[in-house]
């Protein structure tokens, strides 16, 4: 119990006016005086020497009733205890790590906690119950497969939200390949314990064909790993029903216009055969003129490595080339409309980088095999500017971004085609992208027709950067209200009880 106003306690010293009274008002009987003692003087009154208490259980109530209106008045409450809800415990896997051999490393753990009561879930959007027979039959025999999976940063705020107890216990086990974590990480509660699992998959796949003459192709393959992503090129014969394409051999299907090719234990991908050369444009102003012998020589790397027959036409922005595939807009003015178009009706790509509005950052490039590339400025102008009027920017998706989770290059869809938004630029003065000989290894991926590294993009993040900062749960960030209850109504009711009780008493005895 609590009192709201403790100083009112004060008010309890009245007592003593009743003590008080009941001592000076000792009832005396009447005295009448017969025969000659009517003649004798009166003695002196042995009053005081004579006090003695009567009535004292009269005197005790009417106390009491005093010290419970004193109590009343210093406004007292009572506390509730809330009630603690039962501590949940789950476990929660990822779907690639589900369909990996990585499983055998945690299954020990994983059978261990489900003896201890915790429940097993899928690690996707709705945390669907894994039964116990399915996780016997993966469990049992794991394999490596290809599996699509969300942005596991992302999904860590409703899972908090449904864990949100401190008693609560939640362990997640998720693989820790970078095309599962994109955007800024999201808090970690306490009470959920991440487990990343180090999956050691070599990812295969045909990114490209090139018809190079009737009866020869040239092919793009990409091989991922923990360790980095890389692409390489081979020639093979137009007739060939197979190739050794990075160390493995693969099966291949040409059929009219498309290559289907399949590698062991894969499924087959199907790709188009592009027959005419990569066109280029790039369009520039003043102020971004010398951001194009970067991206020149990244295109010529990317060219002389692979083989791919590309063309490169530079102009000024105010006589962009509308015949390319790929547009490069370096340039703070609106994109050309009939650019837009090529976007949108016929599946081309843009790139713009307005380099306006630059802050000053020391952030670095993330990413597994890649190496310290630091940006010196950023742009804050939004993706949805005015030269993309009618695209939500919540469309937009992460290509490129720092340790910190910032993003540097942001995808969305338009029409038929895509735009990429650079917040950055190649020059010194932004970043040390252009210096770098990495950059025609993270272009590649993107200038290529079919865009399927991200899909088998294996490469490892670093743990200090998966990681997101732990807090608390929600429960414990939340300040505890507990449920009070006023005492005053019924400390009145008493005393009012006790007041009649003590006028009835009262009144029996000046009766008796």
């Amino acid at each position: 119990m609590n009192l709201l106003s403790p100083y009112w306690l004060l008010a309890a010293s009245a007592i003593l006016v009743p003590i008080a009274i009941h001592l000076w008002n000792r009832r005396q009987g009447k005295t009448v005086k017969v025969g000659s003692l009517r003649w004798l003087e009166p003695s002196a009154s042995k009053r005081w020497s004579s006090i003695k208490l009567s009535d004292v259980w009269l005197l005790v109530l009417r106390c009491f009733i005093l010290i419970l209106l004193a109590l009343a008045l210093a406004k007292p409450i009572w506390e509730g205890t809330q009630e603690t809800q039962q501590a949940r415990k789950a476990v929660f896997i990822s779907p690639e790590l589900l369909y990996s051999t990585a499983l055998r490393d945690i299954k020990p753990t994983v059978d261990a906690l489900l003896q201890r009561g915790y429940t097993l879930h899928h690690y996707t959007q709705n945390f669907e119950t894994i039964p116990t027979e399915k996780w016997q039959a993966l469990s049992s025999n794991p394999t490596d497969s290809v599996v699509s999976s969300g942005n596991y940063w992302g999904l860590l705020s409703a899972l908090a939200q449904q864990y949100d107890q401190a008693q609560d216990s939640v362990w997640l086990f998720t693989s820790d390949q970078q095309r599962h974590f994109t955007g800024a990480p999201t808090p970690l509660q306490e009470n959920i314990r991440w487990i990343p699992v180090a999956v050691a998959q070599t990812q295969n796949w045909l990114q490209a064909a090139y018809t190079l003459s009737p009866d020869s192709l040239l092919l793009i393959s990409g091989q991922s790993s923990r360790e980095g992503t890389k692409f390489n090129a081979v020639k093979v014969a137009a007739i060939a029903r197979e190739a050794n394409i990075n160390g493995s051999p693969v099966k291949l299907s040409l059929e009219e216009d498309s290559l289907t090719a399949q590698w062991d234990n894969g499924a087959p991908k199907t790709i188009a055969i592009r027959k005419e050369p990569l066109r280029i444009g790039i369009a520039h102003d003043k102020a971004q003129q010398a951001e194009v012998r970067y991206l020149q020589a990244a295109v010529q790397a990317i060219g002389k490595y692979t083989g791919i027959p590309i063309e490169t036409h530079v102009t000024a922005a105010t006589q962009p080339d509308t015949s390319a595939n790929w547009f490069f807009w370096l340039s703070g003015e609106e994109v050309p409309t009939n650019w837009l178009d090529q976007v949108q009706e016929n599946g081309a790509t843009l790139w713009v980088q307005a380099a306006s509005e630059p802050r000053a950052t020391t952030a670095q490039l993330a990413g597994a095999g890649i190496e310290k590339i630091s940006f010196h400025q950023l742009t804050d102008s939004g993706i949805a500017n005015g030269n993309f009027t009618g695209i939500a920017p919540g469309e937009a998706g992460t290509v490129w971004q720092t340790t910190a989770g910032e993003p540097v290059l942001l995808v969305q869809p338009l029409g038929l085609g895509k735009v990429y938004h650079f917040r950055s630029g190649f020059g010194p003065a932004w970043s040390q992208l252009g210096q770098s000989a990495q950059l025609p290894e993270l272009l590649l991926p993107l200038l290529l027709p079919q865009q399927d590294a991200s899909q088998y993009d294996a490469r490892a993040l670093d743990e200090t950067q998966l990681m997101p900062a732990s807090v608390l749960p929600v429960s414990e960030q939340k300040e505890s209200v507990k449920q009070q209850y006023s005492l005053i109504p019924w400390l009145v009711l008493l005393a009012f009880l006790l007041f009649v009780a003590e006028r009835l008493i009262t009144s029996k005895r000046k009766t008796t």
